[in-house]
């Protein structure tokens, strides 16, 4: 799905990617509201994602702890932000418009996500983070084509999440969509320590391969990454929500002083 080591391989995945690509351009033009930003996000964001899962990168993951990271940033950092500014779903929703966006189940599942969304998207995000660097899981990935590919898709889904999450319109959730932020920041600095301060190699695989001192030093500085991919992550979530913020705050501000402007009209009409 997401790994993929050979040319062929990597071929039917663009293939794929540029068969989505397709279907998102036509419910692009159908869309009542198109934005350019949308359809050039969408495709940024799908070129990361095949230039994450590049043969080369691939060769590289599998072999070093450090690209591994730098595979996983480029999931999470470019390709998550950029499918979340496209807002496939919507998008294709206003295309084929199926029952199910126009039903009450919907509005429920939405509204849940709304009030959940800013403590279940770190956490899984988060929780993807420990469980796939601190378990054998990580290890076993580089083995196994399946459990590599799933791996994968847990970052970017549970990166997509925090993204949408933090991007989202609204005043009533800001103060926990920063908070989320915050969250996320504390929770990858930690994780960061842990594979820094090791004495010993947390993958059997690249201690195998590269020796037990080289391994050690590869580990340290994907750590040292992590800690960079981490500003480069945060930051920009936290620039996001408090413009969001600011912004819903902005629109209500307008809104009460339009109200204002009318009553003001309206009064002396009333006393004629």
């Amino acid at each position: 799905m997401f790994a993929h080591t050979s040319v062929i391989a990597h071929g039917m995945f663009i293939t794929a990617c540029c068969a989505v690509l397709v279907v998102y351009g036509i419910c692009w033009v159908g869309s009542p509201r198109r934005s350019a930003v949308r359809l050039w996000s969408w495709a940024g964001g799908l070129v990361a994602l095949a230039a994450s899962t590049a043969p080369t990168v691939e060769r590289w993951a599998t072999s070093s702890f450090t690209g591994h990271m730098v595979q996983h940033l480029l999931m999470i950092v470019v390709a998550a932000p950029l499918l979340v500014i496209a807002r496939p779903v919507a998008t294709m929703a206003t295309r084929w418009s199926p029952v199910w966006f126009r039903g009450r189940a919907h509005r429920r599942a939405a509204s849940w996500w709304r009030e959940a969304g800013p403590l279940v998207a770190p956490g899984l995000f988060l929780a993807t983070l420990y469980v796939t660097h601190l378990t054998g899981i990580y290890d076993t990935a580089l083995g196994n084509q399946v459990i590599h590919d799933l791996e994968h898709l847990a970052y970017l889904a549970s990166a997509c999440a925090l993204w949408w999450v933090v991007m989202a319109a609204g005043r009533s959730n800001s103060p926990r969509r920063v908070g989320a932020v915050f969250g996320v920041i504390g929770g990858s600095a930690l994780l960061g320590v842990v594979l820094l301060s090791g004495t010993t190699p947390l993958v059997p695989t690249y201690a195998a391969e590269l020796g037990v001192e080289a391994a050690l030093d590869d580990q340290r500085a994907a750590a040292s990454l992590m800690w960079v991919g981490g500003m480069a992550i945060t930051l920009p979530l936290l620039i996001v929500s408090v413009w969001r913020w600011a912004a819903a705050e902005e629109r209500i501000a307008r809104r009460a002083e339009s109200a204002r402007d009318d009553q003001a009209v309206l009064v002396p009409l009333k006393r004629k």
